[in-house]
């Protein structure tokens, strides 16, 4: 670990740590290191000096982000393989493995925000007249639709009124706060992270407008996530098409991972679909799993698609994600961007391009959920690198880029809502790499999608146990003189 003490001033702990260096082997055998967790790890090579909740012994503290060797993950890492010249630090490289060392990174990363992460989960309600502040612009949020159950997604209809899903599988028209049911809509398996998910409407001249579902399959081999399309007339569901359908042989009998989200770019469709925790078949071409999905409006596969060689899945667009439950197309480029949750920390924002590999589980910049690494390192040759990462998880959402008026320093920006970490983050970019990662919101719930108004306004889907801090919400401009500010719960 990294020193930053005087080594003359802490003798018992550069004692120790001479000690572990010298009896590594018996360290290794005492704690399993290699095949137990991460904290197994380091109470058996680091808690000696750096205290055993590693806020600091005789050496420094390692949750206070301050350090004398850099503060990136391979500075840290070469701290701990090399050791640190001039300090107590052992170089514990020929003890431990580059997984090893990986996930004790990881570990000092999740630790480091453990606190302020049990203080955002214990914030789940909302607060009418909060006044938040980001560094471009004040807000608060105006409740539209209080709404029970698990919304999962919303989209906009050409009269301004709103769409939403509940995962429990209803789909809710919500016209000035009044929400009515759609019947007849696609039957869902709801169990788990499965139900009716995703919720796109596409319209194209003065016809009804399309409107795309995605929801979750159930067949006699499993489940799968599926997408059709259809209109709505006098609050009913018709004129159903498919529009992604995998053959029930590939369906898979979990409930979770299912992606399911949704893009439309142009001509086409994206859609999203999680490895369903098969996490090897990420890889395999020949599988729908793990991929992100175009396919033209009407679910014919385009023909300049990358993978269309006999055996593989032809509308597979990119490979190897986890489970992408954000997508949006950039509105100046056309290029789909997608939100991804990691394993234990590996969160991920990408930049969605044309039969690219993202990784997965080849590499990731988490680590499983047993402690142990995914891999020695985040990076591997032919593997896309994310354009952000966040470990610890935040456990992201929808996403949308901010397109509206009412918020003019936002404009271009990737909003990215976090379920897990209970956040709204403002990503800022130039061109395609991620400069900024500002958080605007904290503390009022999982964050389960964004959008885009049709009055300027960013929209946000809550999801709180409490009905009344539950449903959609607005983020409006805080009067000029607002000082009923939010307590951030990360001070």
């Amino acid at each position: 670990m990294s020193e930053r003490t005087d080594p003359a001033a802490g003798g018992l702990g550069a004692l120790l740590a001479l000690l572990l260096a010298a009896f590594a082997g018996s360290a290794v055998a005492q704690y399993n290191i290699g095949t137990g967790s991460a904290m197994d790890l380091y109470q058996g090579s680091c808690a000696g000096c750096h205290g055993a909740t590693l806020g600091g012994g005789s050496a420094g503290s390692l949750v206070d982000d301050e350090w004398v060797v850099g503060k990136d993950d391979e500075a840290i890492s070469r701290a701990i393989r090399d050791g640190v010249e001039g300090t107590a630090m052992p170089a514990w490289g020929p003890s431990l493995d580059a997984g090893q060392i990986r996930a004790l990174v990881i570990l000092l990363r999740e630790q480091r925000d453990a606190d302020r992460l049990k203080a955002l989960e214990k914030s789940n309600t909302v607060r009418p007249g909060t006044v938040f502040r980001s560094e471009r612009h004040a807000f608060t949020l105006e409740r539209v639709a209080e709404m029970s159950g698990t919304l999962w997604a919303m989209d906009f209809l050409p009269d301004g009124s709103l769409l939403a899903t509940q995962r429990e599988g209803t789909l809710w028209h919500i016209v000035e706060g009044q929400r009515m049911a759609i019947s007849g809509t696609p039957e869902v398996l709801t169990k788990s992270q499965g139900g009716l998910l995703d919720v796109k409407v596409h319209a194209r001249g003065d016809g009804a407008p399309w409107i795309y579902l995605s929801f979750s399959e159930k067949s006699t081999q499993g489940a799968m996530t599926a997408v059709v399309r259809g209109r709505i007339r006098e609050g009913r569901w018709v004129d159903q098409q498919d529009i992604f359908r995998v053959p029930v042989e590939q369906h898979i009998n979990t409930a979770y991972h299912y992606g399911s989200r949704l893009a439309i770019a142009g001509d086409y469709v994206y859609v999203s679909v999680g490895d369903r925790g098969r996490k090897e078949m990420a890889q395999s071409l020949d599988r729908p799993n793990g991929k992100i999905h175009r396919l033209h409006l009407d679910g014919r596969v385009p023909r300049d698609n990358p993978f269309r060689a006999k055996g593989q899945f032809a509308s597979t667009w990119s490979y190897g994600h986890r489970n992408p439950q954000g997508l949006d197309a950039h509105p100046a480029t056309g290029e789909v961007w997608a939100s991804e949750h990691g394993p234990r920390g590996g969160d991920e924002v990408n930049r969605i391009r044309r039969g690219r590999n993202y990784g997965w589980p080849l590499v990731s910049h988490g680590m499983d959920y047993d402690g142990t690494a995914i891999s020695a390192s985040p990076r591997m040759r032919g593997v896309e690198e994310p354009a952000r990462y966040w470990t610890p998880s935040i456990s992201p959402g929808g996403i949308a880029f901010y397109t509206g008026d009412a918020f003019p320093a936002w404009k271009g920006s990737l909003l990215v809502g976090a379920q897990g970490a209970r956040e709204l983050h403002r990503l800022s970019l130039r061109g395609h790499v991620v400069t900024a990662d500002e958080t605007v919101m904290s503390g009022q719930g999982r964050v389960r999608d964004v959008a885009n108004g049709p009055d300027g306004h960013p929209y946000v889907i809550l999801n709180n146990p409490e009905p009344e801090s539950s449903g959609i919400h607005r983020l409006i401009p805080a009067p000029d003189g607002a000082v009923n500010t939010q307590r951030d719960p990360r001070t």
